[in-house]
């Protein structure tokens, strides 16, 4: 038995309406050319995100890390090993040893100063496709976006 193709074609408009498949999407293609500008510094976009968020946050725990990246903790567990690996952080225990700090090491922040070139290369590209304003525009569009602790209610 199989599916009647007319079935799927409810489906067609889909990605042109979906706010998470066209952000997700956004996000990959960027992330690539991020990630293509920033390799001669051996970081990804991904990595040095996760530098900027340790560094700017002063020594957070994985759970102060993960929340103020929006990201899951197991993933972001995940994401600073290889990192830990590179010396760019220090993994330390807290004090009451249920709690994680994140410290960046003098090799992570000459890495953050010598990726900070490129990523500003890889930016100024993105504006350059899509013109400074859209960019600045969208940027704020999408920290509204990620600020407005968007609730999730069944």
């Amino acid at each position: 038995m199989g599916t009647d193709p007319n079935d799927l074609k409810k489906f067609f408009e889909l990605p042109a309406l979906c706010p998470v498949f066209n952000i997700r999407a956004a996000s990959r293609l960027i992330t690539q050319l991020f990630d293509e500008i920033l390799k001669p510094s051996g970081l990804q976009i991904t990595q040095f995100s996760v530098l900027v968020g340790i560094a700017s946050m002063g020594n957070p725990t994985i759970n102060q890390l993960a929340k103020g990246l929006v990201m899951d903790r197991t993933t972001l567990t995940r994401g600073i090993r290889p990192i830990e690996k590179m010396g760019l952080i220090k993994i330390k225990k807290g004090e009451d040893k249920r709690t994680t700090t994140l410290e960046l090491t003098a090799k992570g922040i000459e890495t953050m100063n010598k990726t900070l070139p490129y990523w500003k290369k890889a930016r100024k590209t993105v504006a350059k496709e899509f013109g400074e304003r859209f960019l600045d525009g969208m940027i704020k569009d999408l920290t509204s976006v990620r600020d407005g602790n968007l609730e999730i209610k069944n």
